[in-house]
């Protein structure tokens, strides 16, 4: 993430303050809201960035560090602030967070059009951490929250506090409470793992050593559905992330591959092949009963992914030659094809605004794409940077990730919708692929 760079500390002239305060009001392109209760409105994050400053948390938490380098690495991922250099503050550090206990001039000074105030002290057993943001050019409060976690819960907090800042900019909530389910190699194994948004806090769910892939989330974010060899066949397992418990629920013979929750959480789309050839089918998300034959045909027909409101399907097929993404409705009427261009196209996501289909293409690399559900629109995410593949979607439709070798071995990523931000996620050893983003969840 770019970040100012240090200046001079001299006082300012009048004429130098207000041009420093014009000048961070008025980026060209922003999107500044209309609605005096926030300072901008979401459009295409990395466009254009508003400068922000964070301060340290004062309270004596021996763990404010880590939680300061949390909220800051969030605030950076997301893309829509450009962070002002700590090097670059001058208000003494330890200076209180309520209005009237510090001044805004300390942060027109370096151009800051946003500042969070951070606390963080012991309780007991737990942490509380509170946040206080403002209007720096407006010297105004946009908001404050408190909030409490187990001791050991910092990064966490720190992911809830950094969301609470986005929330009293922008008026949205950012995707900090979230979690990605990967398909990871990192014992040699295909194994599920879950990790957080920031990349960080990487735990394993399958232990099978055998082969597991394709996760997806029930959308109350407490079940994984995916697709597992550890009896021999691709069958579609379950696992309870609050039990602990994982059972399989389709194994018929032949594939039961992709599984994909319908945005109930009571189906299970997926790829089933009795009869040798793979086609769509719904499920039962609890018994594993078939209940509809979505996809009919000699063809090749996997990858489900639902609409947001439960009433279409899309899916890849081959019935045209070459794979392309194709949308049917849930019962499997009304067939049409979605992408033209490109002889394979594949891992189809729909958006969470029920517009847009994210999707690999095969161009020399993979490559992620986007496109309006009528075939228009067609929009290259990723180009000329290793292979990009299985784009999820984060819960309000602002971002998408991948697994993509830019770097290497494969690595989570995130970009913009638009393609504009793009960042790297997970560091260390690779071997992140098939991401499935969370819902937001209740940390």
């Amino acid at each position: 993430m770019k970040t100012r760079t240090p200046f001079s500390l001299r006082p300012p002239t009048r004429r130098r303050l207000l041009a420093g305060m014009a000048a961070a009001m008025t980026l060209p392109g922003t999107a500044w809201a209309q609605d005096p209760r926030i300072l901008i409105t979401i459009g295409a994050p990395g466009a254009n960035r508003l400068p922000l400053a964070v301060t340290r948390p004062i309270g004596g938490a021996t763990a404010g560090d880590e939680f300061y380098e949390v909220v800051r690495r969030d605030l950076a991922l997301c893309g829509w602030f450009d962070l002002i250099d700590e090097e670059a503050h001058i208000e003494p550090r330890g200076t209180g967070v309520q209005p009237g206990r510090f001044s805004f001039e300390d942060w027109e000074i370096p151009g800051a059009a946003a500042l969070a105030k951070t606390v963080l002290r012991p309780d007991g057993d737990r942490l509380r951490a509170e946040v206080w943001v403002y209007d720096v050019a407006g010297r105004r409060k946009l908001g404050a929250k408190a909030f409490s976690a187990d001791a050991d819960a910092v990064r966490s907090l720190a992911h809830r506090v950094a969301n609470e800042i986005v929330l009293r900019i922008t008026g949205q909530p950012a995707p900090f409470a979230t979690r990605f389910a990967v398909a990871g190699t990192f014992t040699g194994n295909k194994e599920i793992y879950l990790v957080d948004f920031d990349g960080h806090g990487l735990t394993r769910i399958t232990r099978n050593g055998s082969i597991n892939l394709q996760p997806d989330w029930h959308p109350s974010g407490t079940r994984l559905a995916f697709t597992s060899y550890a009896s021999g066949n691709p069958d579609c397992y379950v696992a309870d992330l609050v039990a602990g418990r994982i059972t399989r629920l389709s194994a018929r013979t032949g594939i039961n591959s992709g599984p994909a929750f319908s945005p109930d959480g009571s189906r299970i789309a997926l790829t089933l092949a009795p009869n040798g050839d793979p086609d769509v089918y719904i499920i039962d998300a609890r018994s594993g009963a078939v209940i509809q034959r979505l996809t009919r045909g000699s063809g090749i027909d996997v990858s489900p992914s639902w609409s947001p409101d439960g009433q279409r399907i899309a899916f890849v097929s081959d019935r045209s030659g070459g794979a392309q993404i194709y949308v049917a409705n849930a019962d499997g009427s009304g067939v049409r094809r979605v992408t033209f261009q490109g002889s394979h196209n594949v891992d189809p996501a729909w958006s969470p605004d029920g517009d847009t289909i994210a999707f690999v293409s095969r161009d020399g690399n993979f490559d992620v794409f986007t496109v309006r559900l009528d075939g228009t629109g067609l929009t290259r995410i990723t180009q000329a940077a290793g292979d990009n593949e299985d784009p999820c979607w984060s819960p309000d439709g602002n971002y998408l990730a991948f697994s993509s070798t830019r770097t290497g071995s494969p690595h989570l990523w995130l970009s913009s919708r638009d393609g504009a931000h793009q960042v790297q996620l997970t560091t260390g050893k690779g071997g992140y692929t098939n991401p499935a983003w969370s819902p937001v969840l209740g940390w």
